[in-house]
């Protein structure tokens, strides 16, 4: 099956080294903008992650939870009017959000409405497979964030799927998209553990690509978590990469009835060695 398995070239060590010596001060400042960091250590990172909640946040985490909280997307209701679309957001806000994909819904008003109420988020809104025509969306949406928990650094992007023709917005190959962001993360950015967003769909025809594809297909993503579909995975889905590496898959459920979670445990070398997942219903 090709289905989006193409593999990623990546570029010499030399021709990384010499583009960070030619532009050292960017990047150290682009790196230093796109980056949170949080009280943890290095032996142990939570995950926290909701999908297609419509509108109805709920915060289910323990008081106190100092992990990271990532939407997969479909945030928004695609009925309600900007001043609702606002309160949405702001609910994200006081829950802690770090990072939200973008779905179908959140396009529905169109990109200069998405892009309007960007500035009121106090998360990231990442994705990687989305080109848009509206510069202030082009220049608001980021490709990836990295969340510095504890000594352990976490790579965060995220993919969409096909959307109406009328959008205005240029779909790329998800997968090769989440893989060209992720190499560049594990291996530029030196992160411990790469997170996928993916608004793709546990299961979809043969020729579109869904969640698990995204999955089977990357080569440096450790964690995908799935929405659009409203399925529930009740037991982490564990599968094997391009390279034949573990990569785990996890959706919750919608409307805000479910917070997933994954724990991930490192050794002193801060080299993961275990995994706790599980969800607390509303």
């Amino acid at each position: 099956m090709n289905k989006d398995r193409r593999a990623f070239l990546r570029n010499t060590s030399l021709a990384t080294g010499l583009l960070l010596l030619q532009q050292p001060f960017r990047s150290l400042a682009a790196a230093t903008a796109n980056a949170t960091y949080l009280p943890g250590n290095n032996r142990e990172l939570t995950i926290w992650h909701t999908n297609d909640m419509h509108g109805q946040v709920t915060d289910l985490r323990p008081s106190g939870d100092t992990g990271i909280l990532l939407d997969a997307g479909d945030f928004l209701h695609d009925t309600t009017n900007a001043d609702g679309h606002r309160k949405i957001i702001a609910a994200m806000n006081r829950a802690g959000y770090h990072a939200a994909t973008i779905g179908n819904r959140e396009l529905a008003g169109g990109q200069a409405a998405l892009a309007a109420l960007i500035p009121g988020m106090q998360f990231a809104l990442v994705n990687c497979n989305y080109r848009f025509t509206d510069k202030a969306l082009a220049r608001q949406v980021l490709p990836y964030k990295i969340v510095y928990a504890g000594s352990l650094k976490v790579g965060i992007t995220g993919v969409g799927p096909a959307l109406p023709a009328g959008s205005g917005v240029t779909v790329l190959s998800p997968v090769q998209a989440a893989n060209d962001v992720a190499v560049r993360l594990k291996q530029e950015h030196g992160c411990h553990v790469v997170v996928c967003l993916s608004h793709l769909g546990y299961k979809q025809p043969e020729n579109i690509a869904d969640s698990r594809d995204l999955a089977m297909g990357s080569t440096h993503i450790d964690f995908v978590i799935g929405g659009h579909q409203e399925k529930i995975i009740r037991s982490t889905m564990v599968l094997h990469n391009a390279r034949h590496h573990e990569v785990f898959l996890s959706q919750a459920g919608s409307n805000g009835a479910m917070t997933g979670f994954m724990k991930m445990q490192f050794d002193e070398d801060r080299n993961r060695c275990g995994i706790m997942p599980g969800s607390i219903m509303a």
